[in-house]
């Protein structure tokens, strides 16, 4: 016979990151869901609010994107300025096309409506160390420098200040469309 004993009391409180949520362009979730330009629920941006506010009682308090394993297809610079120079995309991982209506600023600006921290997932299966670097500088630039520049032309003076990055996901997931990283190539690349 054994006993076991049980001691109740917290050891540590729990960090409520943990309980943080992610939105991706798969099936409805963004486009058509989140954001969809035609719907009677949706904001002159294109924000559906009716989808805002049940996000607001879900109350999350980190909001990851562009994804999952799409991002590792997304390039950053796809999703800034104005609407009407964006490219529409084909989606590749989930399949259909991205509009490109919710790009970075709008997935901010929508993680400060529902009261959530954004993070932002950077591409490290078909991107480069240094377009991440530059997504961080648009985002978080304080400086004369291209990017954070690049952000107030866009109508953005004070930088986003996003504290939490998310280095790729899933980046060996896809062989069938030539990404795939081992981890050795991962950890080469997150160092750099």
């Amino acid at each position: 016979m054994y006993d076991i004993t049980i001691d109740p009391r917290p050891i540590e409180e729990v960090n409520p990151m943990i309980y943080g949520q992610f939105i991706e362009f798969i099936e409805n979730c963004i486009d058509g869901g989140i954001y969809d330009k035609g719907s009677r629920f949706s904001d002159e941006k294109g924000i559906r609010q009716d989808v805002l506010e049940k996000a607001k009682q879900l109350n999350p308090p980190i909001l990851r994107w562009p994804g999952g394993t799409y991002v590792n297809t997304f390039h950053w610079m796809d999703s800034i300025g104005p609407l009407e120079q964006r490219k529409k995309r084909k989606n590749i991982i989930w399949g259909g096309i991205v509009d490109g209506g919710f790009g970075t600023a709008e997935f901010i600006e929508y993680c400060r409506a529902i009261g959530a921290e954004p993070m932002l997932c950077v591409n490290m299966a078909s991107g480069t160390p240094e377009e991440a670097a530059n997504w961080v500088e648009y985002c978080n630039g304080t400086e004369d420098t291209y990017f954070a520049n690049l952000r107030r032309s866009h109508g953005y003076e004070e930088p986003f200040n996003v504290k939490y990055w998310c280095i790729g996901n899933e980046s060996y997931a896809q062989p069938d469309l030539g990404i795939q990283h081992d981890v050795d190539v991962y950890i080469r690349d997150a160092w750099e």
